[in-house]
């Protein structure tokens, strides 16, 4: 399992030919009147907690480094508990997918972007190897490597590593632990706070075992280490996320989900409890839900359904009409879904990074003409897709769209799952690629199935909207009749989300 990359002798007696060596070594982490380094650590520990007392006493966040950060634009960012973590993290997110260039170019220098973010109080930031593959990554160490490290958390995620459509996903302890000292040397980082396990939605089943009773220790291993502060996951799939922490032999501290908390499917609201309950954090992202809801719609590769892209550009056109601006819409909605910490954006220019903001941080909020058209749209439009996604699509007629679409390095493999590619531009951006509205696609509309790897323990009905009962408020994020926060009621009767010792069938 690669543990050699992890341990090294510090003041700990090595036994060689029946003999230990340890006075040598405690001489040696001595020999400059210097305490050893297990004290020495154990100091910084404590003074960096009386820090971060002060800090939150102050009302500012651990990460607010006094030289660095613009102070009254951190005390306007809002800043909440990541679950069990000792980490406050800023209500928006820079996502690095556009640093990879999963979207294009950036219009603005990288640099400017990361350091402007930053110190305008975003301090979570999330990477991962296959962001343009090592891309985004390798950017990042450059760019931090003039930015103070106690002023922002990252967080990366492992599991996924090649974009062969084949060989993609690799489980093995031993490729787990090199993938983590890997992204540390990109990043130029001796730690990072989270690291995610990407799942691999449609093969989950066949790699259960081993992600239980082999990656996750292997992760373990890593975190107590010191390389990595936290273990979290992520995938598209919910109910396979549920399994996972059910049967999970270690803790693990963060879940982050994608496209589920968006004004299309706000399916996650059904899993804030369950995910609550045990502790955990829960991270949303892709919030403009791969390209749907921009006005330029969907890239051609986007695996939803057609009557998924016509119900949605209708909604987006009614927008158009009412001269509103859908991503302002979507972003200020999971922005604020409840009982998320933080909502990953993929940020590619300065203009796009003040625009968020300025959201967020309440200097354009949206009106009382947008709430209105927005609760319009969803009541109208949105609420007939009942949450439907991608998972369970008809994989086969998936690729060969692709190929007649011209996309064939995409659809040279059709071992891959459609929630795989999905997974794949987990970077969330309010950028898009040319309408693909008037190009051929599914001919049917295949509704949400259950997986054949047996019965799910989270899901009810599959994932179907919940009615809602909050009170009608401008500054209420939903107020339509689909699942959104904790207190809502059932438009139809669920049953409840089960607890460790109990079995659901759908």
């Amino acid at each position: 399992q690669q543990s050699h990359t992890f341990s090294k002798a510090r003041g700990v007696p090595i036994v060689i030919n029946g003999s230990a060596s340890a006075h040598h070594l405690h001489q040696a982490s001595t020999s400059h009147g210097r305490p050893p380094r297990s004290t020495s650590l154990n100091l910084r520990a404590k003074q960096r907690e009386e820090e971060a007392r002060a800090k939150e006493a102050a009302g500012l966040p651990h990460t607010f480094t006094p030289r660095f950060h613009n102070e009254s634009a951190v005390r306007r960012m809002r800043y909440n508990r990541l679950g069990r973590t000792d980490m406050l993290v800023s209500q928006i997110g820079l996502g690095c997918g556009a640093i990879g260039g999963l979207f294009g170019d950036v219009s603005d220098s990288i640099q400017s972007i990361v350091d402007a973010s930053l110190r305008e109080g975003i301090n979570l930031i999330d990477t991962a190897y296959w962001y343009g593959k090592e891309r985004s990554e390798s950017i990042l160490g450059k760019v931090l490597s003039d930015i103070p490290r106690s002023s922002y958390y990252i967080c990366t995620k492992i599991g996924r590593f090649e974009l062969d459509f084949v060989r993609n996903f690799d489980y093995r302890a031993d490729k787990v632990l090199d993938a983590v000292m890997e992204s540390l040397k990109r990043l130029r980082l001796t730690y990072i706070d989270i690291i995610f396990l990407q799942i691999h939605d449609m093969e989950y089943d066949k790699y259960e075992r081993m992600v239980l009773f082999e990656t996750l220790q292997a992760l373990e291993m890593a975190k107590q280490s010191g390389k990595v502060r936290y273990i979290g996951a992520t995938g598209y799939s919910l109910d396979k996320l549920g399994r996972l922490f059910e049967a999970a032999p270690i803790p693990i501290d963060v879940v982050m989900s994608y496209t589920h908390g968006t004004l299309n499917d706000n399916s996650l609201g059904r899993f804030i409890p369950f995910f609550q309950s045990r502790g955990v954090g829960v991270l949303n992202s892709s919030p403009l839900s791969m390209g749907l809801l921009t006005h330029s719609g969907p890239p051609p590769w986007h695996p939803s359904s057609e009557i998924i892209k016509q119900t949605v550009a209708t909604a987006v056109n009614y927008c158009a009409e009412k001269h509103i601006e859908v991503e302002r819409l979507a972003l200020d909605y999971s922005l604020r879904f409840p009982g998320c910490s933080s909502c990953f954006v993929s940020i590619d220019s300065l203009a796009h990074m003040r625009s968020v903001l300025d959201i967020a941080i309440g200097d354009a909020p949206l009106t009382q003409t947008e709430h209105r058209v927005r609760d319009r749209i969803m009541r109208r439009y949105l609420d007939s897709l009942e949450n439907a996604g991608w998972e369970g699509i008809d994989t086969a007629a998936y690729w060969k769209r692709l190929k007649k679409l011209g996309l064939s390095s995409l659809a040279t493999n059709r071992h891959s799952s459609v929630e795989s590619l999905a997974s794949t531009l987990n970077g969330m951006s309010m950028r898009s690629t040319t309408s693909s509205s008037d190009l051929a696609s599914l001919r049917t509309h295949r509704r949400r199935t259950p997986s054949r790897g047996g019965t799910s323990l989270l899901s009810g009905h599959n994932g179907s909207r919940l009615g809602l009962s909050m009170t009608p408020s401008l500054s209420s994020p939903a107020r339509s009749s689909r699942a959104y926060s904790v207190t809502s009621s059932l438009r139809t009767p669920l049953p409840p989300l089960p607890s460790p010792h109990n079995n659901h069938t759908k």
